[in-house]
């Protein structure tokens, strides 16, 4: 074993460079591979995760899909605002088991500042590691990530702006204290701030109580092809259905996503064989060594590991890397999909060991 721990040795002082170029391929070709995959698994996750919280979301007459990227992804501007009477009729229809209107309007520093009800942290998810949610007007909760980067604290002072551009005027008038850290399950949430809808009427000197959404869930899956007739006798309502939207979404996308797979799987063989090839050119270089080693007596298994296992301990080191990325991004791999990356490791180890032996 000595032997081949002086070759290895050897190696990192001789042939980093190379020992780096095994791992970069490795690496490459594990992203490459199973990126799109990945990506794809990552965006059907998070529609589904919120479609399956949210039965229908009443907006301002508007676009359908820009009232759920609004009301759940804070990824547009809400269609307008209602009346509280929408909620009061929506929370007593025998069809609606819950509801929560929220505001959007405002942000800190780029982030969305959200108006909610007391249900919806629970309803998402929302965990408090530190105080409590907010009650009242000059309350507001933020998210750990959001605290630890901006060094927040409980009781710190925040002013928020108006619009969702960070250089929207600012509310200095109303100050509010920060009550709550949380953690939750949703990234949208994660990267947002919460009040109670009333602080928005405090913060925009207004005595109504509009609000921008409601988000309703209901008593059975049925309800979702009854609704739509009670909804379009509504005036200056909009029925989105998120489950609906999402199937519409995959439907559209489905075709550039099928194509962004098979051309990641088209690179990604191209770079696994580059690995196999460099790995392969490698040992050839390495044949000087494997005849002295056998000239010496050692055995062929022996030889093999010395001369060529760290260079295919490198390419493993890539390989645990790229899944490891994955992991860390939220964007985790089966078991069977992390083990096709051994493929190009194993080819090029069968190669190498076959020529190695090659009389």
């Amino acid at each position: 074993m000595m032997i081949i721990f002086k070759i290895w040795w050897s190696q990192v002082r001789k042939r980093w460079v190379v020992l780096g170029i095994a791992l970069l391929l490795s690496l490459l070709t594990s992203i490459v591979f199973h990126l799109p995959d990945a990506t794809q698994r990552y965006m059907y996750q998070r529609w589904q995760e919120s479609a399956s919280l949210v039965d229908v979301v009443i907006g301002y007459k508007g676009a359908p899909t820009q009232i759920v990227a609004s009301a759940l992804y804070r990824m547009e501007n809400p269609t307008g605002n209602l009346p509280v009477e929408s909620a009061e009729f929506w929370g007593k229809h025998p069809l609606v088991k819950e509801v929560c209107p929220i505001s959007l309007g405002d942000n800190i520093g780029g982030i969305p500042v959200v108006g909610v009800e007391a249900n919806y942290f629970d309803w998402f998810g929302i965990h408090f590691e530190q105080g409590n949610r907010p009650l009242n007007p000059n309350e507001i909760a933020v998210s750990a990530a959001l605290a630890a980067q901006h060094n927040y604290v409980l009781g710190a002072t925040v002013h928020t702006a108006h619009g969702s551009d960070s250089r929207g005027e600012a509310h200095a008038h109303h100050d509010l204290f920060i009550s709550g850290i949380f953690n939750a399950d949703r990234t949208a949430d994660e990267q947002s701030y919460f009040v109670s809808n009333a602080a928005y009427s405090g913060m925009h000197n207004s005595g109504n109580k509009d609000f921008t959404s409601l988000l309703m869930k209901l008593k059975s899956k049925s309800g979702l092809l009854m609704l739509p007739g009670v909804i379009s006798k509504r005036t200056n309502e909009q029925g989105a259905f998120p489950v609906f939207i999402f199937g519409q979404l995959q439907k559209q996308w489905q075709p550039t996503l099928d194509r962004a797979r098979l051309y990641g799987k088209l690179l990604s063989i191209f770079v696994a064989l580059l690995f196999v090839a460099f790995l392969y050119f490698i040992g050839m270089t390495e044949k000087s060594t494997v005849q002295l080693l056998r000239v010496k007596g050692i055995k062929y298994n022996n030889a093999f590991l010395a001369t060529h296992g760290l260079y295919l301990f490198a390419g493993l080191v890539g390989l645990i890397g790229g899944i490891s990325l994955f992991i860390t991004l939220g964007l985790p791999l089966s078991l069977e999909q992390a083990a096709v990356g051994l493929i190009p490791l194993a080819l090029s180890a069968i190669l190498l060991y076959v020529k190695m032996n090659k009389k």
